[in-house]
């Protein structure tokens, strides 16, 4: 629900400010800061480790104890990060325009709107942790609801601010007639509508956190007793759980860096619009890639760690092996669907207002590389998780550290030697993406000593190509007869069924076993219901 509400907002948001709006790229880029902040303190690292004390907590101690250390934690964490924010809003403050000793405009064209907007966007990384800790307490005390609607609710007040500036400001720039073309009064006017977006987005954290505050009191994690109540002697402690969520919030931040940079390449080295085509075709990418290889990882790795701690290596590499083959069976043909149906997907999803087709053609291309990232980031995700079962931290460190740099030459030599668009720093991605995966998969047997692969994954992926291409070709022949006999919209939606049905066909006619128990298990449920 939350990502398709995400979707929903950033459609509402290219309708409103267009695809090429320098101050949209301004915002882009600061959001671009808290979210990194986000990503690698909030969500995954800290929960994760909080979880696991909170646990043994609550197990050795009482629900009383486990509340005082949810209220000791909140109180330090909640003052880490205002410090935090204080830093970096200072430092982004006295950040010079130009890079020093390269005088690379860094910021871009419009620096001060993207110091602005950044030092308004960096308290949402205060209310997003707290967030992420709300979760991992609630998920630990057996309540999923609240915390599930809470990123969606976010999603919710988003949209509504958005539709509220629309309301005050319209939905065109300048003007109707030349809603792509900014001058100085359309700058002026795109820049108050970031502003008020901006609250909008403080507001929507706050709403965030307050969602799920019932839930904590209900599950006893909030009153009056928690905070008078000492912790035990030998209980984990606040300062424990930060520590310990330290290794997961290094491996995370490699990639959110790597992320950081695309954007500040992209303000920096592109025409204006090249931020929001980026931002945009990476949006459309992570829908799949969150929903199928994200997920998985994330509901796989706690069995991984047992299997880890055990020291079970045939249990640990089966299970590697076979929830690849299992993401690889959705992750092909979505990366092959999308690829083939980029341009429709986001005429669909962004083209109204002042998002014109201008746009569309200068994004397309950057979603179909990100599309050759799909499989290959989701497998890295994956294989880094159970380095970390085998208490390995450090190697995929290392190596994504090292793609780091090398995405950083790639987008440079795409972007300033062959004179790329977007699409450069989107196939620098891709690239990068790939050999990070190539370089952490022998490491499974030669370093962390599992058994070689016992599925045979190679002929299963074949298969599973196949179908994929076959459906993608399926598809996009769909979408090219029927549009403009039904409408995109509706032309659209039968390619993605037709798509999806003969890779249902091809997979269970080819033999490939995961797509054969998917298709068991939905027509299972289909006959029960």
């Amino acid at each position: 629900m939350s990502r398709v509400l995400g979707l929903v907002r950033e459609a509402v948001a290219s309708a409103l400010f267009g695809g090429n709006s320098g101050i949209y790229d301004a915002f882009i880029t600061a959001w671009r800061v808290p979210n990194l902040f986000r990503r690698f303190l909030g969500e995954g690292a800290l929960s994760t480790s909080f979880q696991t004390a909170l646990t043994a907590v609550d197990s050795d101690h009482g629900e009383v104890a486990g509340a005082t250390l949810f209220w000791r934690t909140l109180k330090m964490l909640a003052g880490l990060l205002l410090g935090l924010c204080l830093v970096i809003m200072a430092l982004v403050y006295l950040t010079p325009d130009r890079m020093p000793g390269t005088q690379w405009l860094w910021l871009g064209e419009d620096p001060a709107a993207v110091r602005e907007l950044t030092l308004r966007l960096m308290p949402f990384v205060v209310l997003v942790c707290v967030s992420a800790l709300f979760t991992g307490a609630l998920h630990v005390r057996g309540s999923f609801a609240a915390p599930a609607f809470a990123p969606a609710a976010m999603n919710v007040i988003w949209i509504l601010v958005l539709l509220l500036v629309a309301m005050q400001f319209g939905w065109f720039g300048a003007s109707p007639e030349a809603p792509g073309e900014l001058g100085v009064e359309g700058q002026l006017r795109h820049l108050e509508m970031a502003r008020w977006l901006a609250i909008g987005v403080l507001v929507s954290g706050v709403v965030q956190l307050l969602v799920q505050l019932p839930a904590l009191r209900a599950a006893g994690l909030l009153g009056g007793r928690a905070s008078r109540t000492p912790l035990p002697t030998d209980a984990p402690k606040p300062l424990d759980v930060l520590k310990r969520s330290a290794p997961l919030a290094l491996g995370a931040a490699v990639y959110q860096i790597n992320v950081m940079v695309d954007g500040l390449m992209a303000e920096g080295l592109l025409p204006n619009g090249g931020p929001t085509a980026h931002y945009l075709a990476n949006r459309v990418q992570q829908f799949p890639l969150a929903l199928v290889a994200i997920a998985a990882t994330s509901a796989v790795f706690p069995a991984l760690q047992a299997l880890g701690h055990k020291r079970d290596l045939r249990g640990l590499r089966k299970l590697h092996d076979t929830t690849h083959l299992a993401i690889a069976a959705v992750a092909v043909p979505a990366a092959c669907g999308l690829f083939a149906l980029s341009q429709p997907v986001l005429e669909v999803l962004f083209e109204r207002g002042s998002y014109q087709s201008d746009d569309v053609l200068r994004t397309t291309p950057a979603l179909q590389a990100l599309c050759l990232a799909i499989l290959p980031a989701g497998a890295t995700g994956l294989i880094a998780r159970t380095y970390y079962a085998m208490g390995d931290f450090l190697t995929p460190v290392k190596i994504s550290v090292s793609m780091l740099f090398l995405n950083a030459l790639l987008n440079t030599w795409f972007l300033v030697g062959l004179g790329m668009d977007v699409e450069g720093l989107a196939a620098g991605t891709a690239i990068t993406s790939a050999l990070n995966a190539a370089a952490l998969l022998p490491g499974l047997t030669s370093r962390l000593g599992l058994p070689a692969c016992g599925v045979p994954m190679r002929g299963a992926l074949g298969k599973i190509l196949v179908a994929s291409l076959i459906a993608a070709a399926a598809a996009s022949g769909a979408e090219a007869l029927l549009d403009g006999i039904v409408g995109r919209t509706a032309a659209l939606t039968v390619a993605i069924g037709v798509g999806g049905g003969t890779y249902a066909a091809g997979g269970m006619l080819l033999g490939v076993d995961v797509v054969r128990v998917i298709a068991r298990k939905f027509l299972g449920r289909r006959s029960r219901s």
